[in-house]
């Protein structure tokens, strides 16, 4: 895969050059394989449905026109037309040779597996809607978990600064009689 990018300020050779020798250094300290180099290559990114995109009425969108996107297919299938009156004269030549037809090919198992990949259709819509569902629940549960970690490491960061407060606060109890003087009785 080739392409190119132009924009000022964008020397894309230097910056190719670059991530070539630092996978090169890796590469050379044991810290990539050949294999994981070439992972990390063919690797795509793809994009992920992000929350706001994602439609919850996806599902009753899809089942309000399945013409748009499913075919049914019936025994008749195969000999119908589109092609207004033109078509509908072809169909009655189809309908009158239909036994002579059925003498060169069955169109049964092609009805038949037309027929399944309709449902199979079907059913692609309920599973597209029940991930898309699903990654959006865990992209929200995601976002949670992420701020609760943000939380608990501002919680940690303010023990820790307390800890040394109170540490510093113990050391100069500690050093204070001794550094006046210190001893037990008065001086």
């Amino acid at each position: 895969m080739t392409f190119q990018i132009r924009a000022e300020g964008v020397d894309v050779e230097a910056i190719m050059r670059e991530i070539r020798e630092r996978i090169e250094e890796k590469r050379r300290k044991g810290l990539l394989t050949d294999a994981e180099v070439r992972e990390i290559a063919d690797h795509r990114l793809e994009g992920v449905l992000d929350a706001h995109d994602f439609k919850p009425d996806l599902l009753s969108e899809f089942r309000e026109h399945p013409e748009r996107w499913n075919f049914s297919f019936d025994p008749a299938t195969p000999y119908r037309s589109s092609r207004g009156a033109a078509g509908r004269a072809l169909e009655a030549v189809r309908r009158l040779l239909r036994p002579v037809q059925k003498l060169f090919w069955n169109p049964t198992p092609m009805i038949s597996a037309l027929s399944r990949q309709s449902d199979l259709n079907t059913y692609y819509v309920h599973l597209l809607h029940n991930m898309a569902a699903e990654l959006t629940r865990l992209n929200l549960e995601v976002q949670d978990l992420k701020n609760r970690a943000l939380q608990l490491q501002a919680r940690l960061d303010l023990q820790a600064r307390r800890e040394k407060t109170l540490e510093a606060m113990l050391d100069v109890r500690d050093r204070g009689p001794k550094e006046r003087g210190g001893g037990d009785g008065p001086s």
